[in-house]
């Protein structure tokens, strides 16, 4: 079950509670490490223009979500809400979160590349920001080796975690963490015959390990 914390428009955020409650079930039947309650924190900042949502999860037992209500696509922004839910309740079953934090930028690039897989696999919606498919894997062997120099100051260093996150202005490419997370844990479920549910225990390092990643061809 849901248990709302705050709101910034209840009128706009309180008819979502049926829809976030029953996919948080959906998401609790696939996952074994999440809380039998669930806060939601309702914030003003972080939505997508994209896709019309924002979601964080800042602690084992709350995640954040901005709702943008002027999105026109509500349709879509509703797919993007259930894969959001999804996402970040892979990423509270693994321990990926906020208060959890520091992680570095390889481990990050793990655990959003599990939550985007089990979004994508189970929650039948495919992030935007996270399709590497257009990218060479000569590309992103030469974003891994970036990122691997990169440790705790990517948690640390707000420049740094948008540069990588976001939008990186040197290599003009957006959302690297994302895409090569994604990359390297297609990489592991197919050289280990693995599903993206059994690694939802693993930590990133283990997972790096399972998928011996540190060859990369």
């Amino acid at each position: 079950m849901i248990n709302v914390e705050k709101y910034t428009d209840k009128e706009v955020e309180e008819p979502l509670l049926y829809f976030i409650d029953n996919t948080y079930s959906e998401a609790n039947k696939l996952l074994e490490n999440l809380p039998d309650v669930l806060n939601i924190h309702f914030t003003p900042e972080g939505g997508s223009d994209i896709t019309g949502i924002g979601a964080f999860a800042y602690s084992k037992n709350r995640i954040n979500i901005s709702f943008l209500k002027d999105f026109e696509d509500k349709q879509f922004q509703q797919l993007a809400l259930h894969g959001a839910i999804f996402h970040e309740s892979y990423h509270i079953n693994q321990g990926f979160t906020y208060e959890d934090s520091p992680f570095t930028a390889l481990q990050s690039a793990i655990y959003e590349g599990c939550a985007v897989v089990f979004e994508r696999e189970y929650a039948k919606n495919t992030p935007p920001y996270a399709d590497y498919s257009q990218h060479t894997e000569l590309e992103l062997e030469a974003w891994l080796d970036e990122v691997k120099k990169i440790g705790n100051e990517y948690f640390e260093d707000v420049t740094l975690w948008r540069k990588w996150a976001f939008y990186n202005d040197e290599l003009e490419q957006k959302w690297i963490i994302y895409k090569l997370g994604v990359w390297l844990v297609d990489k592991t479920l197919r050289r280990t015959g693995l599903d993206i549910i059994d690694l939802r225990n693993m930590s990133a390092d283990e997972i790096i390990k399972k998928g011996n990643l540190s060859i990369t061809k």
